[in-house]
């Protein structure tokens, strides 16, 4: 079983803008920072331009705006999510209250949360699997991951050979150039990013 993501996000106390009225779009910048430039709740990397990524309201506006009890640029509710996400996820709020994101059967964690984590874990390929009840209704009617399984497959392995060959360039350059072990080291790094231009390939391929 290999862990949901490699950080939790941490969403900083003092956001660097004050947005009034609706424009809670002005702290995209941080979330992409404190969201580690991934998706919050599929925890996909914003780098392969694969699709749009947004500001979602972790308490969905539809529902506590008519309340008023908390505002629409609230940094502490925001969350830094790929389009599908949110799309998939839009009103969706089954508690029907503020203050319990889950009732333990259905409903939300916030993946600003180390709790969040405990919901899923990765497949040996990649793919996304449930392992709490409430992991298993956001998998199946929030977020739809069995339905999305192929591209995040796709996506992770790309991330996980992205971070690869970056590590290991930082250990290349660090090498003497005519010695052998820099040049096996290069080939290696060669095979990766062939790894990794064909899965590139499968991506663009699959979006169209």
């Amino acid at each position: 079983m290999i862990p949901f993501r490699l950080a939790t996000p941490t969403r900083r106390i003092n956001p660097s803008k004050n947005p009034t009225g609706d424009n809670w779009a002005q702290h995209k910048p941080d979330l992409r920072l404190d969201f580690n430039s991934r998706c919050g709740y599929c925890d996909s990397f914003d780098g392969f331009r694969h699709t749009y990524y947004e500001v979602d309201h972790f308490i969905p506006k539809d529902f506590f705006k008519p309340l008023g009890n908390i505002s629409v640029t609230d940094y502490r509710n925001l969350v830094y999510s790929c389009k599908f996400c949110n799309n998939s996820k839009r009103a969706k709020w089954p508690t029907q209250r503020e203050d319990i994101h889950n009732d333990g059967t259905e409903g939300f964690e916030d993946p600003a949360s180390a709790l969040y984590d405990t919901h899923f874990y990765r497949t040996a390929d990649g793919g996304i699997m449930w392992q709490s009840t409430v992991g298993k209704w956001m998998f199946k009617h929030a977020f739809y991951f069995d339905k999305r399984q192929s591209s995040i497959k796709i996506l992770w392995n790309l991330n996980k050979l992205k971070l690869i060959i970056d590590s290991l360039i930082v250990i290349l350059n660090g090498m003497d150039k005519d010695s052998n072990d820099y040049k096996k080291l290069k080939t290696k790094i060669s095979e990766f990013s062939l790894e990794y231009y064909l899965f590139h390939k499968e991506l663009i391929e699959f979006y169209g």
